[in-house]
C-alpha cells in the first residue's frame, strides 16, 4: 500500500478502503474476481498522490477528460469517499470541541456570560472555545474591514482579540449562521463581506466606494476634538472665500458647541472631497454651498464673543465699567430645517431636483464651486440682483457699524468681539 501512496493521508487511507487500491493489476496477488474495473482505482491512484492540483479540480478534469464510459461510477465513488471522509472530520471536531478548554467566560466589557445567554456564540479556536456576545464580534470585524489610513481603504483580517490569530473561514461563516438564525441583528456590511465568500481582495474591489462612505463616517465620529475644530475651519475657510458673508468665529468659542452643530456640514464638506459615488460628490458640493448661505444669512454673527459689562458706583457719584460675564453668539438654523414636511404625500410624487438645492447652475470642480446665473434670467433679473448684492454688503458693513457703535456707546452694557 505504500508503494501506491507517496504520503499516506486521510484521504488516501479512505480512499484505500472504498476500492481496496492495494489489490490493482501492478500487484503480484492481483485478484482478478474483485467487481471494481482496474480502470476506477488507477484514476483514483493518480487523484490521490498529485500533489500540484486539489481533488475537486482532478474531479472537474477526470469528469471531462476520458471518463466518459463510468461518470456515474466514478461520482459514487468519490462522493462515497468525501461522505465518509467528512464524517472523520466531524468526530474529530467534535472530540477536541469537547476536550478542549474553556479560556474566556466573559465579554469585552469584562461581564460574565454563559453560552445560553442570548446572542452569546461560542467559537472553536486553535484548540480553544471562547464566548462571544454577537455584537463585539461585529464591531471587530467591521473594525477589521473598515480600516483606513488617510481616507483610503486598508482591510484587515479579523483577529480574535485573546490570541490575536485571524478567525478561520469556518469562524466566520459560523458567525454569519448565528447571526442569522438566531439573531435579529442585520448588519448590512457583514451581509456583504459574506456575499464575497469572506473573500477580503473581492470585497475591497466590489464595495470600495461604500468602504469610504464608512470611513467617512469612522472619521467624524472617532477623531478628536482639535482634528474636527481644523477641518471645520478648513470649511468654513473655503466658504469664506467665495462670498462676502462670511462666517466668522472666535478662536475661543467652545470646541464642543462648535463640533455639534458643524458636524453635519463636515459630512458634506469630506463627502464632496472624498466620495467615491460622482452623484454624491457633485450634490455634496452643492448642498453644503446652499446651507453654509442660509446658516450665514440666519444668523450673521454667530461664533461672535460678547462681553457683558457691569458698572460700580463709587463714594464719589463716578461709574467704573467691568466685564460682567463673557457669552458666544451660538444661535444657529437647523440643518435639517429645510427638509420637506408632507408625509402623508410624498409617497404618490417626486421631485426631479432636491428643494434643498438652489436652482442655480453650478459648475463644479473639486476643490471648488462657482455659481452662475442663466443668460435669460438675467434680462429680468437685474435688479434682484442689484438688490441682493446691496443687502448682502448692509448685512456686511451693518455688522462692522454695530461693533464700532458698542466700542463708541458709553452707555452701552455689552461688547461683541
Amino acid at each position: 500500500m505504500v508503494i501506491y501512496f507517496n504520503n499516506m493521508t486521510t484521504i488516501g487511507y479512505i480512499t484505500n478502503k472504498v476500492l481496496n487500491i492495494d489489490n490493482n493489476v501492478f500487484s503480484l496477488n492481483y485478484d482478478k474476481s474483485d467487481p471494481i474495473k482496474p480502470l476506477m482505482k488507477l484514476v483514483f491512484m493518480s487523484l490521490v498522490n498529485n500533489r500540484h492540483k486539489s481533488k475537486f479540480n482532478m474531479f472537474r478534469e477526470t469528469l471531462v477528460s476520458f471518463l466518459n464510459f463510468s461518470r456515474d461510477e466514478f461520482i459514487n465513488f468519490f462522493c462515497k469517499i468525501q461522505k465518509t471522509y467528512h464524517s472523520f472530520s466531524r468526530l474529530a471536531f467534535i472530540y477536541k470541541y469537547k476536550k478542549s478548554a474553556m479560556s474566556v467566560t466573559t465579554d469585552i466589557g469584562l461581564n460574565d456570560i454563559t453560552i445560553n445567554d442570548k446572542n452569546i456564540l461560542c467559537i472553536y479556536h486553535f484548540n480553544s472555545r471562547y464566548l462571544f456576545n454577537i455584537n463585539d464580534l461585529l464591531k471587530i470585524i467591521i473594525t477589521s474591514i473598515t480600516n483606513s489610513y488617510m481616507f483610503f481603504s486598508q482591510p484587515l483580517p479579523s483577529k480574535n482579540p485573546y490570541n490575536n490569530l485571524p478567525f478561520t473561514k469556518s469562524n466566520l461563516y459560523n458567525i454569519y449562521i448565528f447571526l442569522k438564525f438566531k439573531t435579529n441583528i442585520y448588519n448590512d456590511l457583514f451581509i456583504k463581506f459574506f456575499h464575497c465568500d469572506f473573500n477580503l481582495t473581492t470585497f475591497y474591489h466590489k464595495y470600495e466606494y461604500l468602504l469610504r462612505q464608512y470611513i467617512l463616517d469612522n472619521f467624524i465620529k472617532n477623531s478628536t476634538e482639535d482634528i474636527l475644530i481644523q477641518e471645520i475651519k478648513k470649511m468654513i475657510n473655503l466658504f469664506n472665500k467665495k462670498t462676502t458673508k462670511k462666517i466668522i468665529i472666535n478662536d475661543e468659542f467652545p470646541k464642543k458647541r462648535l463640533i455639534k452643530i458643524m458636524k453635519p456640514y463636515l459630512m458634506l464638506h469630506l463627502q464632496s472631497y472624498y466620495s467615491f459615488v460622482p452623484i454624491v460628490k457633485n450634490n455634496a458640493i452643492v448642498l453644503l454651498n446652499s446651507k453654509l448661505k442660509k446658516f450665514q444669512k440666519f444668523n450673521p454673527k454667530f461664533g461672535r464673543k460678547i462681553y457683558k459689562l457691569g458698572f460700580k458706583n463709587y463714594a464719589n457719584f463716578k461709574k467704573k465699567s467691568y466685564i460682567k460675564s463673557v457669552e458666544f453668539l451660538d444661535n444657529h438654523i437647523a440643518f435639517n430645517c429645510d427638509e420637506e414636511t408632507n408625509f402623508l404625500t410624498n409617497h404618490t410624487y417626486y421631485n426631479e431636483l432636491d428643494n434643498s438645492i438652489e436652482e442655480n447652475v453650478v459648475q463644479v470642480t473639486y476643490m471648488a464651486v462657482e455659481v452662475e446665473q442663466d443668460d435669460d434670467t438675467n434680462d429680468d433679473d437685474d435688479t434682484n440682483d442689484d438688490d441682493t448684492d446691496d443687502d448682502e454688503n448692509d448685512i456686511y458693513h451693518n455688522n462692522n457699524d454695530n461693533d464700532s457703535d458698542n466700542d463708541s456707546d458709553d452707555d452701552s452694557d455689552d461688547s461683541v468681539s
